[in-house]
């Protein structure tokens, strides 16, 4: 019996720590989207010449994404040093090419290209480093990640990709995307369509159906438009539905 009752003790000791592990590695997943899509807004202010509401939004989402960043910091062991020192290196060279551009917006009505560039590469390197992390902390502290949060992640990467390539069209003086690398716009619009059919638990709930249902109907609107290169640019209604589909994802994750 008593050493039943210590197997028990050592278990449920354990299950907060496993519990809080969990908790961080979503929040590095969750950090890494947030600097994304601090990058989406950026072009969206680019886009619409430095309009102050939009601006405003972006600071409260740099904040936001600084208090993020600053609790994960806060969470990491010694042994995530390495991984803990680079990240911030690369938020803090993001977040002054980003006040250098928005600077320039205000006064130039236009910023440096070149500048614009070593931002969008802080961005990159961040989130890089920030998804070496979390494969880290699954493989070294032995988490799992459930097959439908898995799917989220990969939906939300991809779809961030779609719209940065639309949202930068939309902030280009030539009017094409600053992106060259990576998979091409068609592929990525398909490789989201595909997996909108690949939710693993799309049938066992009727709620479940209907998140899936809200998120086609407002991604039908983000690829026609990402599609007809035509078409009057809508920044505003693509960045809309890009926050509604996030939030639905996560909701289907979970």
């Amino acid at each position: 019996m008593v050493t039943l009752r210590s197997i028990f003790l050592m278990c449920f000791i354990c299950l907060p720590s496993q519990a809080d592990t969990l908790s961080l590695e979503n929040d590095v997943f969750q950090l890494g989207t947030s600097v994304r899509l601090l990058l989406l807004k950026y072009y969206h202010v680019q886009a619409d010449e430095g309009n102050g509401e939009l601006v405003m939004t972006l600071q409260q989402g740099v904040r936001q994404s600084e208090q993020q960043h600053q609790a994960i910091q806060q969470q990491l062991s010694a042994r995530y040093l390495t991984q803990s020192h680079n990240i911030a290196q690369h938020w803090q060279r993001f977040n002054q090419h980003l006040h250098v551009n928005l600077q320039e917006i205000q006064e130039n009505a236009f910023p440096e290209l070149q500048v614009v560039t070593l931002m969008r590469n802080a961005a990159n390197d961040m989130v890089t480093e920030l998804d070496k992390l979390g494969q880290l902390l699954q493989q070294q502290e032995g988490l799992t990640i459930s097959a439908s949060r898995n799917w989220s992640r990969q939906q939300q990467r991809v779809l961030l990709q779609v719209v940065e390539r639309y949202i930068e069209r939309a902030a280009s003086s030539m009017g094409a995307p600053l992106s060259v690398d990576g998979p091409d716009l068609p592929q990525l619009l398909q490789t989201f369509e595909q997996g909108l059919q690949a939710y693993p638990e799309a049938s066992a709930s009727a709620q479940a159906r209907q998140q899936l249902n809200k998120v086609r109907s407002q991604w039908l609107f983000i690829a026609r438009s990402a599609r007809n290169q035509q078409a009057r640019m809508v920044p505003y209604l693509v960045m809309r539905y890009t926050d509604n589909i996030l939030s639905r994802l996560d909701q289907l994750a979970s």
